[in-house]
C-alpha cells in the first residue's frame, strides 16, 4: 500500500505544470505625445569671447614683467611695468610751477589790495590798479595751467603701467625685461573665456527662425557626455554668396573654464517652431555601459503581463521628459518606470500603483 501512495505522488509531481515565476512589481508610465520646440542641428568651433593683445600707451624701457604664458589675470591686474622715473621727475617739475603759480598769485591779490585802499584817497592812478588786476589774472590763469601740467604728469605716469582690462588668461607674452618697446606693439595676448563664444554657419532658410536669445544645446567632441546650454547673442545678417548662409553668435557660460576655445561643438538651435514628438519620463530610460538606450515595454502574453526590452533613440529633453526617435513605439503604450533595473525579456510583470 505504501509502495502505491509513493508511485501515484511521484506521477503526480511529473504531471503538474511547473510553477508560474514569481512576477516582478513594476511602476508603468505610458508613451505620450507633446509639442515641443523644434530644433536644428548644426556643427561650429568655439572663439574667446573676448581677446586683446595689450601694448603701451607710451614707449619706454621694460623694467618689470608680471605675467607669462598660462597666467590667470583678473580686471585691473599689473601686467607690465615700463620704466618710469623720467615721468616721476615730471610730476615733481609740475607740482613746482603749482608753487610757483601759487605764491605769484598770492602777491599779485596783496598787491592789488593794497592799491585799492589807495584808490579810494586818490594817491593812485586807475591805470596801475587795471595793471596789477591783469597780473592777478595771469597768475590765475598760470596756477590753472600748472595744475593741469601736474593732472598731465600724472596721467603719463600712469601709462608707464599696463593693466588687465578685463579678467582671463595670457596666452601669449612677446616682450622680455629691458626690451624697448612703443604703442602699437603686440606684447601680451589676453583671453577672457569665463563665457565662450560658438561661430556657426546657420543655412538661409532658417534665418527667420532663429532669433537673439533662442536657446542652443551644445555637445563638445571634448565632452561628449555632458550637455551644455548657451543662448544666441547675435545673427548676423551678411550671409555667404556661395553657400548661402549666415554666421550666428552662441554664447556658453564657462565659469569652471572646462572648455576653451578652438574646440569643435554639436549644436542643436531651438526654432520658433513646434513639433509633436513622442517622450517619456528619464527614469523610463535605462542607459547601458555601451552607450546604447533601451526601455521594458509592457504587453499581455498568455494571460500575463510581460516586459520586453526595446532599444530606442533619445533626442530632446523637456524638463524630466524625454524625446523618443523610435518608430516602434506608439502614444500609449506602456512602459515600466520603476522597477525596471533587474528585468529579464519575457519577464511577467505585477503592476503597483
Amino acid at each position: 500500500m505504501s509502495k502505491l501512495i509513493i508511485s501515484m505522488s511521484i506521477l503526480c509531481c511529473l504531471l503538474a505544470p511547473a510553477q508560474a515565476e514569481e512576477a516582478s512589481p513594476v511602476v508603468l508610465t505610458e508613451v505620450i505625445q507633446k509639442k515641443l520646440q523644434r530644433e536644428i542641428r548644426l556643427s561650429g568651433s568655439s572663439i574667446p569671447w573676448r581677446r586683446v593683445w595689450l601694448s603701451p600707451r607710451v614707449e619706454g624701457l621694460v623694467s618689470k614683467i608680471r605675467v607669462d604664458d598660462g597666467t590667470w589675470l583678473k580686471a585691473g591686474d599689473i601686467v607690465l611695468k615700463l620704466d618710469a622715473r623720467l615721468a616721476k621727475i615730471e610730476i615733481e617739475i609740475a607740482k613746482a610751477r603749482i608753487d610757483r603759480a601759487k605764491a605769484q598769485l598770492l602777491d599779485a591779490r596783496l598787491r592789488h589790495d593794497d592799491l585799492l585802499k589807495l584808490k579810494k584817497n586818490s594817491h593812485v592812478s586807475e591805470t596801475i590798479v587795471e595793471s596789477v588786476l591783469t597780473e592777478v589774472k595771469v597768475a590765475t590763469a598760470d596756477r590753472a595751467q600748472a595744475l593741469a601740467e601736474l593732472a598731465r604728469a600724472r596721467e603719463l605716469h600712469q601709462y608707464h603701467t599696463v593693466l588687465a582690462p578685463f579678467g582671463g588668461m595670457v596666452v601669449s607674452k612677446q616682450l622680455e625685461v629691458g626690451q624697448w618697446v612703443k604703442p602699437g606693439d603686440s606684447l601680451v595676448e589676453l583671453l577672457a573665456i569665463d563665457t565662450l563664444r560658438l561661430r556657426v554657419l546657420l543655412p538661409q532658410r532658417y534665418f527667420p527662425l532663429v532669433t537673439t536669445g533662442s536657446k542652443a544645446r551644445i555637445r563638445f567632441d571634448a565632452l561628449p557626455e555632458r550637455e551644455f546650454t548657451g543662448l544666441v547673442f547675435a545673427r548676423i545678417a551678411l550671409g555667404n554668396e556661395n553657400s548661402r548662409s549666415f554666421p550666428l553668435l552662441i554664447d556658453i557660460p564657462n565659469p569652471k573654464r572646462h572648455l576653451a576655445p578652438g574646440m569643435s561643438a554639436k549644436i542643436w538651435i531651438e526654432l520658433n517652431e513646434q513639433d509633436r514628438v513622442l517622450m517619456l519620463p528619464r527614469d523610463a530610460i535605462i542607459t547601458k555601459s555601451d552607450g546604447s538606450q533601451l526601455v521594458w515595454q509592457v504587453k499581455e502574453k498568455e494571460g500575463l503581463l510581460k516586459a520586453f526590452p526595446l532599444t530606442i533613440d533619445t533626442g530632446r529633453y523637456q524638463g524630466g521628459w524625454v524625446e523618443i526617435l523610435s518608430n516602434k513605439i506608439q502614444p500609449g503604450e506602456r512602459i515600466v518606470l520603476l522597477g525596471n533595473e533587474n528585468l529579464r525579456p519575457n519577464q511577467a510583470v505585477k503592476v503597483q500603483q
